[in-house]
C-alpha cells in the first residue's frame, strides 16, 4: 500500500511550463537515482579516504511546512514537486567516524519568490564521537531563514534571518543545477559573477555563520572523460566562493551524471558506479548485496 501511494504522488506531480518535455518520463518512475562515489575528504589538515552516495529522486513537499507530502490532507494547491538530492558523505578522522547528510529541496515550478531549480529547503547533519548538529535553510521570497541546533555550547541553538540577493546561488544545490535536468542553464564558456552561499559542510567546518559571498560560475567544454569504461563527452563546471575553487564534470548527455570532482583544498570525488532502486524498500538483511553493487563498505 506505502509502495502504492508513492507511486500515485508521483504520477499526480502538477506538470508545468517550466518543466521540460521528457523530464518526468525520466524522473516519475518511482525510483531514485543512486551514484556511489570514491572521495577524499580534507580534515584537520589531512585528506581523508571515504565514500559518498549522491541520492536523486522527486517527490511533493508542502509550500507551506517544506516537509514531505505523505498523504492527502495537504491539498495540491499547497504541494510543489522538487528534485530531492541526498548526498550522504563517511570518512574516518584517526580513531573515529564522520557522517554527513545534506538534503536539497530543488523546486521544478517558480516557488517562494524563486524560479525552478532553486532550493525550497537544503538541511545539513554532520555527526562524529564528540557530538552532532544540525542546520537548516529555508529561502523565502526576498530573504531566507537559518536554523541551526548543536551539541557545542559556543553554538548552541540559533536563528538567523538573511537577506538574499538578487543573483543568489547556493553551492549546496549546485550538484542539482549543472546536471541541467530541467534545461540548459548556462552556455558552453559563459561565466557570471554571483553572490554564492558556501556549502553547509564548509561553513560548518570552519565553525562560522552563512553569508553570501562574492565568487563566480564558469561552463566550459571538458572533452572527454572515461565513465565506468565508456569514453563521453563533458561538461566543466568550475566555481569560486571566496578563496576556494570547485571543478566538477558533468556528462553532456542523459542522464548528465556527476563524473568527478576536485577541490582546491585537495578533496575529490569520482564516480564508481549508479543504479536507479526504490531504496527505501531495500532495507531487510538480504537486500545488503545492493551495497556491494555500488561498491560502497
Amino acid at each position: 500500500m506505502a509502495a502504492m501511494m508513492s507511486l500515485l504522488l508521483i504520477l499526480s506531480l502538477p506538470v508545468s511550463s517550466n518543466t521540460p518535455k521528457g523530464f518526468w518520463d525520466a524522473w516519475g518512475d518511482s525510483q531514485a537515482e543512486l551514484s556511489s562515489y570514491k572521495v577524499e575528504v580534507s580534515r584537520y589538515g589531512e585528506l581523508r579516504d571515504g565514500y559518498s552516495v549522491l541520492v536523486y529522486v522527486t517527490e511533493d513537499i508542502s509550500g507551506k511546512t517544506r516537509i514531505k507530502v505523505e498523504s492527502d490532507r495537504i491539498p495540491e494547491s499547497e504541494r510543489v514537486p522538487v528534485l530531492k538530492m541526498n548526498r550522504v558523505v563517511k570518512f574516518k578522522t584517526g580513531i573515529y567516524d564522520y557522517s554527513l547528510m545534506t538534503s536539497v529541496f530543488s523546486s521544478l515550478v517558480p516557488a517562494a519568490g524563486q524560479a525552478p531549480m532553486q532550493p525550497l529547503k537544503i538541511s545539513f547533519s554532520a555527526q562524529e564521537w564528540c557530538g552532532q548538529v544540525f542546520q537548516m535553510f529555508i529561502p523565502q521570497d526576498g530573504y531566507a531563514d537559518f536554523t541551526q541546533h548543536s551539541y557545542f555550547e559556543a553554538e548552541g541553538d540559533r536563528q538567523i534571518r538573511l537577506d538574499l540577493p538578487s543573483n543568489a546561488l547556493y553551492e549546496d544545490n549546485l550538484p542539482i543545477w549543472i546536471r541541467e535536468l530541467h534545461g540548459e542553464v548556462m552556455r558552453s564558456g559563459e561565466k557570471r559573477e554571483m553572490q554564492i552561499l558556501p556549502s553547509m559542510w564548509h561553513t560548518r567546518s570552519r565553525h562560522t555563520d552563512p553569508t553570501f559571498v562574492n565568487g563566480w560560475i564558469s561552463k566550459e567544454d571538458g572533452g572527454s572523460l572515461d565513465v565506468l569504461g565508456q569514453a563521453k563527452p563533458v561538461w566543466r563546471w568550475t566555481w569560486r566562493v571566496g578563496n576556494r575553487t570547485e571543478t566538477y564534470w558533468v556528462e553532456q548527455d542523459v542522464p548528465r551524471r556527476i563524473v568527478k570532482w576536485v577541490s582546491s583544498d585537495g578533496g575529490r570525488g569520482e564516480l564508481q558506479k549508479t543504479v536507479r532502486l526504490p531504496y527505501w524498500r531495500l532495507n531487510g538483511n538480504g537486500d545488503l548485496h545492493y551495497r556491494q553493487e555500488l561498491s560502497i563498505p
